[in-house]
């Protein structure tokens, strides 16, 4: 039974056959409530402006040498795979205040495992990230950037690069920045980043930082640009830790100076010069003099121009005692670095300047490369070099050779195939990537090692 009341005239009426006086009431507080509701809605659409994007990224790819030939019958001397990487993005930005959220989800970023990834995940992690693992959906990007007057701060999970991917190459940090202009040609950088705090009331293992920079254009042609870096000193000994527990974080208490100048030579050239430069230290194994104890430079000079159709680049780098070369940077090679943090290149099958500071570990690669771009969408890229090693114990030099097919098809979709060489090296050894994953043999001394991959990109 519906329950009853009255109007004015005293017309019963139910919840269930309302009157139409009563209907036109609803509805005049259904519009009401609507108009309310667009007005305030509009309000802040009006002082919210987004901004969506994504980026997919597909790769087949095959690395082999009698190198990894192992006593164990189960394995091959070649590998063969797929991996494909999806990331969404979404930018928010109050325009009333300036204040902005940053945004970026990683979707996937696996080596293809087959259908049941519920099973297999677990044991086979490789992956475009070097921080992500398995299938799970995780954070890329997320920070809020705040300005204050000319002043702009930035609070958490960022991308980083710099010196043109020599010291860091698009790595992901939990990080405190402010950037501050001090005229319209210079501007000052000041940050701390939390590298590492995995176990809670172990101090040891905190990777603590914090950064001065500076970069100014110096010349309508020249630019230049200086970082200071100092680790917290959170411990001093050996590694392990003679104690147990959590491992020390090896850069305690290292100093880094990172630094690089760059400009025109009139019509011919671009000429950049970098260097890394890390002193100090309070980590050791005890083996050898490793974890930056002593002084451990790195630095490269790159020569690049065109001539018509013609790009080319010519290049020297250099690792003293263990210098550091970020895994990302463009050594010509597609064998050789090459291999950004957060989005691994399969083909990358050895690192320069990963050895974190051994005394009297010494590298150089002089390379340079020839780009013909054929059309305005198609080019090809040839590239050839020497790698030398020398371990203080054996020194040993390796040519290598690279070629590279790329195709714009559009703004958003690219594509390209690259293939290379490394000659067998006696002094150096194997890191391989995340998307490859462990190698059987680490050793090259008996056999080239060669790469290829084909490539797809769609960015809008």
């Amino acid at each position: 039974m519906a329950f009853t009341w009255t109007d004015k005239q005293n017309t019963p009426l139910t919840t269930s056959t309302p009157s139409n006086q009563l209907r036109k009431s609803i509805k005049a507080a259904a519009i009401g409530s609507a108009i309310g509701l667009g007005t305030l809605m509009s309000s802040s659409a009006m002082a919210l402006k987004t901004d969506f994007g994504m980026e997919y990224r597909a790769t087949a790819f095959g690395v082999t040498s009698d190198a990894f030939d192992s006593t164990d019958p189960g394995t091959s001397d070649t590998d063969t795979g797929f991996g494909h990487l999806i990331r969404v993005k979404a930018n928010f930005l109050d325009e009333d205040t300036g204040i902005s959220v940053y945004t970026s989800v990683e979707l996937a970023g696996d080596r293809w495992v087959g259908d049941n990834h519920g099973a297999a995940s677990p044991a086979n992690d490789q992956a475009f990230n070097t921080g992500s693992r398995g299938d799970n959906v995780r954070l890329d990007l997320g920070y809020v950037q705040i300005p204050v007057g000319h002043t702009i701060f930035r609070v958490g999970r960022q991308a980083t690069s710099y010196n043109n991917c020599f010291l860091v190459c698009d790595d992901r940090r939990d990080r405190v920045l402010m950037i501050q202009p001090l005229s319209k040609k210079t501007t000052l950088v000041a940050l701390y980043d939390r590298r590492q705090d995995s176990t809670p009331f172990a101090n040891q293992d905190n990777g603590d930082m914090t950064t001065l920079g500076i970069t100014s254009k110096i010349t309508d042609n020249w630019t230049a640009g200086l970082v200071y870096v100092q680790w917290m000193n959170n411990y001093e000994g050996m590694t392990p830790h003679p104690g147990g527990g959590a491992a020390p974080y090896v850069l305690n208490n290292v100093t880094l100076f990172s630094g690089y100048v760059s400009g025109g030579l009139g019509d011919v050239a671009k000429a950049t010069l970098g260097f890394n430069y890390f002193t100090n230290g309070n980590v050791e194994n005890g083996v050898d003099d490793q974890f930056f104890t002593d002084q451990s430079p790195s630095g490269y000079l790159r020569l690049e121009g065109d001539a018509g159709v013609v790009d080319w680049g010519l290049q020297y780098i250099m690792s003293k005692d263990g210098g550091l070369i970020s895994p990302g940077f463009d050594t010509y090679s597609s064998l050789i670095n090459n291999n950004p943090d957060s989005t691994q290149s399969p083909t990358s099958m050895y690192r320069m300047g990963g050895t974190l500071g051994v005394k009297g570990y010494d590298e150089e690669v002089i390379a340079g490369k020839l780009t013909w771009n054929l059309t305005d969408k198609f080019a090809v890229t040839g590239a050839v070099g020497q790698l030398s090693v020398d371990n203080s114990v054996v020194d040993d030099d390796s040519m290598f050779y690279d070629l590279q097919f790329s195709y714009q098809v559009n703004k958003t979709l690219r594509t390209w195939l690259s293939v290379g060489m490394l000659e067998e090296n006696k002094a150096g050894v194997l890191s391989s990537n995340g998307l490859v994953g462990p190698l059987p043999s680490a050793a090259f001394a008996d056999d080239d090692v060669k790469a290829a991959s084909l490539n797809m990109t769609v960015n809008f």
